[in-house]
């Protein structure tokens, strides 16, 4: 798991809010927008182009094939969406938004909106807010995650988001209006308002979530980026790897056949019965490249 991704997206909001462009930036906003419009239409307006930027990218790996050297880290290459189960997506994705997402960013701006003013957030503040709200997240969405899985609740509220056994972005919340709210809402929320957080770090931690959600549903477990085969396997098979992090499910064991499958990818000689030995076995530690070239074997049928 690489946290290349989030140390970036880290580094950028410390060096912009201590920056005199975040001054000047925030002078302007201030001045031009009332609390609640910041709270409710910036963050709305931000949220909502950083996702769908990043799922057509995603989306754009898919239809177009393009660019070719992104195919190599393709998880399941035999599974695609045509455009017309990807119309479908989109549209449920849309629905979400309109009748989830920004009715609740609208109840929160109006009720309890976050401090927009200076002073800005330094950077332990930063590094410790997105370590908080992650956890929350970790904990929230992995028991609600968890609990849509029992036999009585999956069908009504679970099963839409597993439809596809070789998920791709937008699939991150393709789900149930249920589902969208008390799993892929309420959980994120909930650290940055406990906190009672600056907008900039609430802002910051939804958009580091979104890009890695996109990631993670991709189905490209694309080298530095986000880690996309914790979560891909969880869509193959059904019942691991239910947490966003992935402390949770080895607290609760939800994670061995994942673990057992990924040590077969590293060291796929290990059961040889060879007179040699098993002569100078492979290193231990493969390349993404070299894992995904084994996982295609198991995933892609």
């Amino acid at each position: 798991m690489t946290l290349l991704p989030t140390a970036v997206i880290l580094s950028i909001t410390i060096l912009f809010n201590n920056s005199t462009w975040a001054s000047y930036f925030y002078s302007l906003l201030n001045a031009n927008y009332t609390s609640f419009e910041i709270n409710c239409y910036w963050t709305f307006a931000i949220t909502t182009a950083v996702y769908w930027l990043g799922g057509l990218f995603y989306m754009m790996f898919d239809l177009c094939r393009l660019p070719a050297f992104i195919q190599r880290y393709k998880i399941q290459p035999n599974k695609r969406l045509s455009w017309k189960e990807y119309s479908r997506v989109l549209f449920i994705v849309a629905r979400n938004q309109l009748l989830v997402a920004f009715p609740i960013t609208y109840i929160m701006a109006y009720y309890y909106p976050l401090r927009t003013s200076f002073p800005l957030p330094g950077g332990f503040r930063t590094v410790f807010t997105h370590v908080f709200c992650l956890m929350c997240e970790e904990i929230g969405f992995f028991y609600v995650h968890r609990t849509l899985h029992h036999p009585l609740l999956y069908k009504h509220f679970h099963k839409m988001h597993h439809e596809y056994t070789a998920p791709v972005a937008f699939a991150s919340t393709y789900c149930s209006l249920t589902e969208h709210l008390f799993s892929n809402i309420i959980p994120i929320i909930a650290g940055v308002y406990i906190l009672n957080s600056h907008w900039s770090l609430m802002i910051m931690f939804f958009c580091n979530l979104e890009l890695g959600t996109l990631a993670t549903h991709s189905g490209y477990n694309v080298p530095w980026n986000f880690y996309a085969l914790r979560h891909d396997w969880h869509h193959f098979s059904f019942n691991e790897n239910y947490g966003p992090v992935g402390l949770l499910d080895l607290v609760h064991g939800h994670s061995k056949n994942f673990k057992a499958w990924l040590n077969d990818l590293n060291n796929p000689n290990n059961n040889d019965n060879d007179n040699d030995n098993n002569v100078e076995r492979q290193k231990q530690h493969k390349s993404d490249r070299d894992i995904l070239a084994h996982a295609r074997e198991t995933l892609a049928r």
